[in-house]
């Protein structure tokens, strides 16, 4: 696989590749040489769907509906990126070429400077991806460089090769409408998603929603996937369960949440927030 412009850091069993000109993501992540994520084998797939391969930054996550939230006293606009629901989808961040700062054979570390380019507020976000004996670790560090405060929600579209079970710890559904915006209402798991916290398959079984977290870490087959616990959400999705692939996405904030009054996260000015994510092997 080659993808001009990557950086490809290892150890041990572990090896990921790495583009900073692609939004930062991780176009490969092995284990023993097998597909952890979904590789990204060329190029033009991403214009195919930007989100499933690697691990896609979001920034706003998910869903904005009609592209417009208010805060403090003020009105802002993202362009609709998503047609059929009229809402800016996962913003613009994972299209966005990121200044490398630094390479080494275990770690990478990469910055984007954003000065209105994919959100209306003035931030810097550092990406540092780094690789052991023990694992494949991420983190990312966002810092309001503005003078006003900056609301924000951030997810990363983790999309795993479709494994035989995961299981994922799970508190409740954020029930959303027929174009997947939330209604504001909270409802319990249905038996199905019962089985999602304590293993289920994905081949040929619709994984879809938005979970409130009641817990840190999922298990994709030997896989164990940590996140630092401000992450407070999970996203499913697995295309019907038809496409070999699931995405168990850690999200800072709810759907739609630059629009829902607790649903988002506030960065005081100079102030900097820190998520990180850890793979490893049972």
């Amino acid at each position: 696989m080659t993808i001009k412009d990557s950086y490809v850091i290892k150890s041990g069993d572990w090896e990921a590749g790495v583009c900073p000109r692609l939004g930062a993501n991780v176009i490969y992540l092995k284990y023993l040489g097998k597909d952890v994520l979904v590789p990204l084998s060329n190029e033009e797939l991403l214009d195919i769907n930007p989100y499933i391969q690697g691990a896609p930054l979001l920034f706003p996550a998910n869903r904005t509906y009609m592209g417009k939230f208010s805060f403090e006293g003020n009105n802002y606009t993202l362009p609709i990126t998503e047609p059929r629901t009229n809402s800016n989808l996962h913003g613009i961040l994972h299209k966005q070429s990121f200044e490398l700062l630094s390479f080494s054979d275990t770690s990478v570390t990469m910055k984007y400077s954003n000065h209105g380019e994919v959100y209306p507020f003035d931030f810097d976000i550092t990406v540092t991806y780094s690789i052991s004996e023990d694992g494949f670790s991420q983190k990312f560090s966002i810092k309001n460089t503005g003078d006003r405060n900056m609301p924000y929600t951030f997810s990363l579209h983790s999309t795993f090769v479709e494994p035989q079970i995961f299981t994922v710890p799970l508190k409740c559904r954020q029930e959303h409408n027929e174009i997947d915006i939330p209604t504001g209402r909270y409802i319990e798991l249905t038996e199905q998603e019962k089985l999602y916290c304590v293993g289920s398959p994905s081949k040929d079984v619709e994984v879809t929603g938005y979970f409130e977290s009641a817990g840190t870490e999922a298990k994709i087959d030997g896989i164990t996937y940590s996140v630092s616990d401000n992450f407070d959400y999970w996203v499913f999705y697995n295309a019907r369960g038809k496409e070999n692939y699931i995405c168990i996405e850690p999200q800072a904030g709810k759907v739609n949440g630059l629009n829902i009054e607790d649903g988002y996260k506030i960065l005081l000015p100079s102030e900097e927030v820190v998520f990180t994510t850890f793979y490893t092997h049972l």
